[in-house]
């Protein structure tokens, strides 16, 4: 039966400090095809947020992409197959708490990728350092919504807003929070596509405290050393950093050994 590997892109096969990707990965990609292997990407981009990524990666025959942190599946085409979008009334009333407090809010679904209001300067060179893209200004007007992030840092802010929203998934950052539907994260997805297509092993290679629950599910998972500790805690398996294209010499090692060796390995 067919298998699958799914890997994140930034911070386990992209570099974002130097918006760098190893060619040779692509090596490994073409071998892991030529076995009957699907590849998957996932990240919590937008899909306006991946054209700026290597020309070679877009162009890459992928069996999907799972974006805005596993609320919408795209073809190899990028062409939106399936999302699963966060309940209007739930927009709204984050619409209404940013606006009363004043707090700056990004949303992104299948019509774009927004800011509620002008960003600052700070947010606006650490989205660009990131992404090399910054949204747009838009104000929400009853989009449709796949992905939310808040900027605050505040604990009783983040508190308050998980309570007016019980319907949707939230999850806090030093700085901010990310917003999704109830069911929309990675390792959903990832299930969803391996009952789905019937995949008879799946391998999953990350390093977000997003990516912790689909590297646990996996039939074998994978962080990389630039991981979160919670991230390799969860991992059967800890490669080399992205920095030091990580990825791309496990891949290699794992053509040389075979996959047999997973299978001891598994915790």
């Amino acid at each position: 039966m067919k298998q699958a590997i799914f890997f994140d892109i930034d911070g386990t096969i992209y570099d974002n400090q130097f918006h760098q990707i190893d060619p040779e990965l692509f090596e490994e990609f073409d071998y892991l095809r030529q076995q009957g292997m699907d590849i998957l990407l996932l990240s919590s981009r937008s899909p306006f947020e991946i054209v700026h990524l290597p020309q070679q990666l877009i162009d890459y025959p992928f069996a999907g992409l799972i974006l805005e942190g596993g609320a919408a599946l795209y073809d190899q085409n990028q062409f939106m197959v399936d999302a699963l979008l966060i309940p209007l009334d739930d927009v709204k009333k984050i619409h209404d708490y940013c606006e009363t407090h004043n707090l700056l809010w990004r949303y992104s679904g299948p019509d774009g990728n927004f800011f509620n209001q002008p960003e600052d300067e700070a947010t606006r060179l650490h989205w660009r350092k990131l992404y090399l893209t910054v949204p747009q200004t838009k104000k929400w007007k009853g989009d449709d919504v796949c992905n939310i992030l808040i900027w605050t840092g505040d604990k009783q802010m983040q508190q308050e807003i998980a309570a007016l929203i019980p319907d949707s998934i939230l999850v806090r950052y030093p700085e901010c929070v990310e917003i999704r539907a109830k069911r929309a994260s990675k390792d959903n997805m990832v299930r969803i596509l391996k009952n789905r297509r019937g995949y008879s092993k799946i391998i999953c290679v990350g390093d977000g405290l997003n990516d912790i629950e689909m590297i646990r599910q996996a039939d074998y998972g994978v962080a990389v050393e630039n991981a979160c500790q919670p991230v390799k805690d969860a991992a059967d398996l800890v490669i080399g950093p992205v920095g030091d294209h990580g990825v791309t010499q496990w891949l290699k090692e794992r053509r040389k050994k075979g996959s047999y060796h997973e299978l001891k390995n598994r915790k």
